[in-house]
């Protein structure tokens, strides 16, 4: 039997029968007598299941034309069957991924394996397929569906439902994570795993409720009162110091508390001492607090020792770069130049860019006493912004580019307009400052940065742009996204 091959085997073993196989059902369809036109219809998928020819997309295909999906989900329900009685579950998957591979329709494979399910509801391994087939077509809420029912059936503890569960997590499927975890608190509530399952519950609320058009301030109250209940039922131990950063994160991003941000990131540093990355994690985002505050001195205390205790690490590199950028902002141009410098060789590609900008920025308006005065007023505007002063920075900065038109700093003013019209949703005045800064200083630090990005709102339609990218900035970091554009149609 065809089903009991492996797949490529059976493949390339029906490609001469297949459109013999077609040949017949054409010649059988114009049998006028209906009795004997389906008895040579059953003996010719009988006959096929032995070769595997009505399988091919090709003989697949013309079923449908004939109206004959029912014969093909029929013969091929009794293919499947066997395979799962003769050589079990995992080969039969193996099998469905040829069908799969070859194109054959979603909806027909669904309905066959939905008619073995109920041919035999008590046997979980139709299920299982069914499951297997929704996950090749990554149809996950039918996934969950099946796998809940499966579970309710069948009494298994939530294994298969928590694995599910974490796999929707790591996709980023926040909804449908919520009621997968929600389910398993409520079904399985004295379960080793449920203070595991109540921690990824409420990371992916977090997550839903961060992805929402508009927030209301009361869910995020709400969800750091859920921290705290399970801190109370688990201890506030290291298992749980993940949750002081979730909740110190929604106190400085989402409410604007930074007394309250400040106390809950010192107490997850205290509870963390076991892992390091953790806790420089932490340090680095309360070093960000005092940012905030105008704590310059806190900040960098903070950020030094978050050098010190994770060296030559991607964190150690961006405490050292917001080291660079604090120095920066406050006018410390000598040291904040030290620190970008040390930071352009930096493995990280795009702390190393941002290091070489910063560097170069300070490089060209150092030195001469207008310069510099010019550039601490920029660097105090991008300062307000960094500390979330929005209006005010908006103001300054139209004001410094009204006495910057033909200096050296109008590049830089021009590029930081153009982000934030970005921000602001300005798209048209985002695409006008874009294209300005890169037509009239194509050569300096901004040039491949303003082109990338009036090219990506065009949805990189201008292919004779994307060509000079190319051959104007052959190792900018933009140019695998400029190659992957030019390549399609």
């Amino acid at each position: 039997m065809i089903g009991l091959l492996h797949p490529n085997q059976a493949n390339s073993y029906v490609k001469s029968s297949d459109s013999l196989f077609v040949d017949r059902l054409h010649q059988i369809v114009k049998i006028k007598k209906e009795k004997k036109r389906n008895k040579q219809l059953d003996d010719l998928f009988i006959k096929s299941t032995n070769n595997g020819s009505f399988l091919t997309l090709y003989s697949f295909n013309e079923i449908l034309k004939e109206n004959l999906a029912p014969l093909w989900i029929k013969y091929c329900g009794q293919i499947v069957d066997k395979l799962i009685n003769t050589q079990g579950l995992e080969i039969t998957k193996d099998w469905l991924i040829s069908l799969k591979d070859q194109g054959i329709a979603n909806r027909e494979v669904e309905q066959m394996l939905v008619s073995l399910i109920q041919a035999s509801p008590e046997q979980a391994n139709p299920v299982e397929l069914i499951i297997h087939w929704y996950a090749l077509n990554q149809q996950w809420e039918k996934v969950w569906m099946q796998r809940k029912a499966l579970d309710i059936r069948f009494k298994s503890g939530g294994k298969e439902v928590s694995d599910f569960g974490i796999a929707s997590f790591q996709r980023q499927q926040w909804p449908l994570v919520n009621q997968i975890f929600d389910y398993l608190i409520k079904t399985y509530p004295r379960s080793p795993q449920i203070l595991n399952w109540k921690q990824l519950l409420l990371a992916s609320r977090e997550q839903s409720i961060q992805n929402k058009m508009v927030i209301e301030k009361t869910e995020f109250s709400n969800l750091i009162q859920s921290y705290r209940e399970l801190r109370k039922d688990r201890g506030a131990n290291a298992s749980t110091a993940e949750t002081y950063l979730a909740e110190a994160r929604i106190f400085m991003y989402q409410l604007n508390q930074l007394d309250s941000a400040e106390k809950v990131y010192q107490q997850g540093i205290v509870l963390s001492e076991s892992n390091i990355n953790l806790q420089a994690q932490m340090k680095l985002e309360l070093g960000d607090v005092y940012l905030y505050a105008g704590r310059k001195y806190d900040a960098l205390i903070q950020y030094a020792q978050v050098e010190k205790l994770v060296k030559d690490s991607p964190i150690a590199y961006e405490a050292k770069l917001k080291t660079g950028k604090l120095y920066y902002f406050t006018g410390d141009f000598e040291l904040a130049k030290a620190n970008f410098d040390v930071l352009k060789q930096s493995t990280q590609k795009e702390i190393a860019n941002d290091a070489l900008h910063l560097s170069w920025v300070i490089e060209d308006n150092t030195g001469i006493d207008t310069l510099e005065t010019a550039l601490k007023s920029f660097a105090t505007i991008q300062w307000l912004y960094e500390q979330k002063n929005v209006q005010q920075a908006d103001k300054a900065l139209e004001e410094l580019v009204k006495n910057q038109k033909g200096q050296s700093l109008e590049d830089d003013i021009l590029y930081l307009m153009a982000q934030r019209a970005l921000e602001k949703k300005q798209i048209e005045q985002a695409k006008l400052f874009f294209k300005d800064v890169y037509d009239r200083f194509d050569q300096d630090i901004y040039g491949d940065d303003s082109l990338f990005h009036y090219l990506q709102l065009m949805d990189f339609k201008d292919k004779d742009l994307c060509i000079q990218f190319v051959t104007k900035y052959p190792s900018s970091i933009y140019l695998p996204d400029i190659r992957k554009h030019l390549s399609t149609p």
